[in-house]
């Protein structure tokens, strides 16, 4: 006869964590539309975005904002991956940031920095989670 697994411990995001994660990463997603549109009205576009006259495909205008937005839903969720996934979309961030250095500079120095925010973010998040 096989004994039952033992009962896991249930890891979830504690609510008011929930909030303050959801208000940042919206703060970080307005951030990134701030630096996008400052540095078209500048003429020192964003990669993913392109100058006016010659602008990118729309659909990569959404890429920096999907991990942003998938940890907010999972903050919705009070889900346990909210600080793993925090941490990936920093990092994907950063990353955005990196293609940016050679075209635009200061653009790209922004976004660095909106991705290092993002990063304390996530990593704070961790202080969130609640084991029942």
């Amino acid at each position: 006869m096989d004994a039952a697994p033992p009962d896991l411990p249930r890891v979830r995001l504690v609510a008011a964590w929930a909030k303050v994660t959801v208000v940042a990463w919206i703060i970080v997603m307005a951030a990134l539309i701030a630096v996008a549109v400052t540095g078209r009205n500048v003429g020192k576009p964003a990669w993913w975005i392109g100058p006016e006259s010659n602008p990118k495909f729309f659909m990569l205008w959404f890429l920096p904002f999907v991990l942003p937005f998938a940890v907010i839903v999972l903050a919705f969720r009070a889900s346990r991956f909210v600080p793993i996934v925090g941490v990936v979309a920093s990092v994907a961030v950063a990353g955005i940031a990196a293609a940016d250095i050679a075209g635009s500079p200061g653009v790209a120095l922004l976004e660095g920095v909106i991705a290092l925010s993002g990063l304390c973010i996530a990593l704070a998040t961790f202080a969130g989670l609640e084991r029942r």
